[in-house]
């Protein structure tokens, strides 16, 4: 196979990996939307959109976590959001952060889904309240740790390892194998 070839291959497999991924936000934004509403146990529903993330960033790094961090946010921010940028930001640092560790990550095993889980729900939900905290919304700080990120954090630990587990088979797919940035 001739050079030209070869980046001719490399360059559909790469633009069908940014297709699928675009369509896994998009399908997960419509989910979150409709469908995942009525999955809330005690008035709290998971976050599949930090799930998507954290998997992402655990699997690829810190590009990944924080490009699909932001594009998750922003399709949010343009949809429901009444400030735009606070869902992109607040995911894509998110993802970027827990990229940072994805080289020190055995990505095989479930357990770095539910440490960084909770992790993600926990720096997503802070930096949440603390950009809505200087935009002069009034959240109780207490409220919100007590009846959002703690039981936010548990259901995501708990949900996080089955969607990983579906992302990582996918993302084993030849398709999926080069980098896009």
């Amino acid at each position: 196979m001739g050079e030209s070839t070869l980046n001719i291959e490399l360059s559909r497999r790469k633009i069908v990996r940014i297709l699928i991924i675009s369509l896994l936000i998009l399908i997960n934004f419509i989910l979150e939307s409709t469908l995942f509403q009525y999955t809330r146990v005690f008035g709290v529903k998971p976050d599949f959109t930090i799930i998507l993330i954290t998997s992402y960033a655990i699997m690829r790094g810190s590009a990944f976590g924080g490009f699909i961090g932001l594009f998750s946010g922003l399709l949010q921010d343009l949809i429901f959001g009444n400030a735009m940028g606070i869902n992109g930001l607040s995911y894509m640092i998110t993802g970027y952060l827990i990229g940072q560790s994805n080289e020190n990550v055995f990505k095989d095993s479930f357990v770095p889904s539910v440490i960084f889980n909770i992790g993600a729900v926990f720096l997503y939900q802070h930096l949440f309240f603390l950009i809505t905290y200087f935009s002069k919304t009034n959240i109780s700080y207490t409220h919100a740790l007590l009846n959002i990120i703690i039981p936010q954090s548990i259901y995501n630990a708990i949900l996080g390892p089955i969607a990983y587990r579906l992302i990582y088979k996918l993302d084993e797919k030849s398709f999926m194998n080069n980098k896009i940035y």
